[in-house]
């Protein structure tokens, strides 16, 4: 029984390679007729899918926002407010409509800023 199984499976398996291989030479012949325009048209371009066409491209910053945040933090505590400006004034470019969102992420990881009165600093 298992070598009926086995035999089947290779028949099968032959049978697809050599209707592979026809397939294959009946491209080529058609890719001769119609000429070495069509060979790099055949193949597949890769287009980007609609949703990643549609988002902005990221911006690279130099520095993360986390080191940035630690930076401007460092000397004396700043609101939200504040840290936001700073973090503009040193060339950070936000991609989002929403630049407070990314900051508490940043504010917000446990263990990273201690929160005193509204104003932080980094907790190390």
């Amino acid at each position: 029984m298992k070598n009926d199984s086995l035999k089947k499976f290779a028949a099968l398996r032959t049978s697809l390679v050599n209707e592979k291989r026809q397939l294959e030479q009946r491209l080529a012949e058609i890719n001769a007729v119609l000429g070495s325009e069509t060979q790099a048209a055949s193949a597949a371009p890769r287009r980007p899918s609609a949703s990643r066409a549609a988002k902005p491209r990221r911006s690279r910053n130099a520095v993360s926002l986390k080191m940035l945040v630690k930076k401007v933090t460092a000397e004396k505590p700043l609101t939200k407010e504040q840290i936001l400006a700073a973090v503009k004034k040193e060339g950070y470019k936000f991609t989002t409509d929403k630049p407070f969102a990314s900051i508490n992420v940043v504010l917000y990881t446990k263990g990273q800023f201690k929160n005193t009165d509204g104003k932080f600093s980094p907790a190390k």
